[in-house]
């Protein structure tokens, strides 16, 4: 009897090292897809279309935002990175800076740094909706007075191709 117990332990310490990270990257919501920005529903477009196209492949999230203003400017910003708080490289036109990623609950946290000294530390927190078909993009400069802006984006289909 003192044997079978014993082996109940044994098998149970790796379910219970285990369970705590298997819940956590459960309760992480999955951000993938190709997003759109609604301009009706965000704050300071400026007629440009914004679209983000994110992948989350082996823990890691590959992101890219493609900014095309009114005047025909194209602007993409990208980076690959776990969400465990290490600092990735980012790459905006070749405007090279740092960035960290980290879940504060469902939200998914975005933190830029490290950039030239007259760059800005800004901060993303990205939230879904339930029906994972609203991302909403809350982007707050840390550094600055200005106030934080909310953008909203809508899933495209799937059969859109990244940044379109």
């Amino acid at each position: 009897m003192r044997g079978m117990l014993l082996a109940l332990a044994v098998m149970a310490v790796p379910f219970f090292t285990i369970a705590p990270a298997v819940a956590r990257a459960a309760a992480a919501p999955d951000f993938s897809g190709n997003w759109r920005l609604d301009p009706a529903k965000s704050q300071e477009a400026n007629g440009a279309v914004i679209t983000l196209a994110i992948e989350n492949e082996s823990g890691k999230l590959n992101y890219m935002r493609t900014v095309r203003e009114r005047s025909g400017r194209q602007i993409v910003a990208r980076f690959t990175c776990a969400a465990d708080g290490s600092q990735c490289n980012f790459d905006e036109n070749g405007h090279k800076a740092k960035v960290s990623l980290w879940y504060d609950g469902s939200a998914l946290m975005i933190l830029k740094t490290d950039g030239p000294k007259e760059d800005e530390t800004t901060e993303r927190k990205l939230e879904l909706s339930p029906d994972g078909k609203t991302l909403t993009v809350h982007f707050t400069n840390l550094a600055g007075s200005d106030k934080p802006e909310t953008l909203v984006f809508t899933k495209e289909a799937a059969s859109s191709a990244p940044g379109q």
